[in-house]
């Protein structure tokens, strides 16, 4: 299916887009074109309201109105980053804490192991892993360990 949105024509699979309820071409996941943003920008400031920029182009309001709150607020139309990482918790002195802790006391649980680490000031609030986080900490020393286990049981 191909339609025009203005004046750039839009590919659309039924897999990954659809039409809007206003009749206007999206693709789940990605970003509206620069070329779009760009005319809401125009526009706005030729002092064309918000719902008649979303009925014009076909483009729901919400999103009229998110694009333009960015660039007042940045003075950018481009899209926003999708995705990312988040900051690295798991460093190496917080692993090695982690391990020794449940090393020294094996039924301690990972809730306990997080408070300790808060405690003694290996981390902040803000910088602690998660109990998931731990518990991966913990099962992948683990798997580490019976690996090289069986891997020198067949050294020859």
């Amino acid at each position: 299916m191909e339609v025009q949105f203005g004046r750039t024509p839009l590919t659309v699979t039924h897999r990954h887009g659809g039409v809007n309820q206003l009749g206007g071409v999206f693709i789940n996941g990605r970003p509206l074109p620069h070329v779009v943003r760009l005319r809401i920008v125009e526009l706005a400031e030729q002092g064309v309201r918000p719902c008649e920029i979303s009925r014009r182009l076909r483009v729901s309001h919400g999103c009229v109105s998110k694009i333009l709150a960015r660039y007042n607020e940045t003075g950018s139309i481009r899209p926003r980053l999708i995705g990312g990482s988040k900051p690295k918790v798991a460093t190496p002195t917080v692993v090695e804490r982690t391990l020794q802790l449940k090393h020294h006391n094996p039924t301690m649980f990972a809730w306990e192991i997080r408070d300790r680490l808060v405690l003694e000031r290996v981390c902040d609030h803000s910088s602690v892993p998660s109990i998931s986080s731990i518990n991966r900490i913990i099962r992948n020393k683990v798997q580490t360990d019976s690996y090289k286990v069986v891997f020198c049981s067949y050294s020859f």
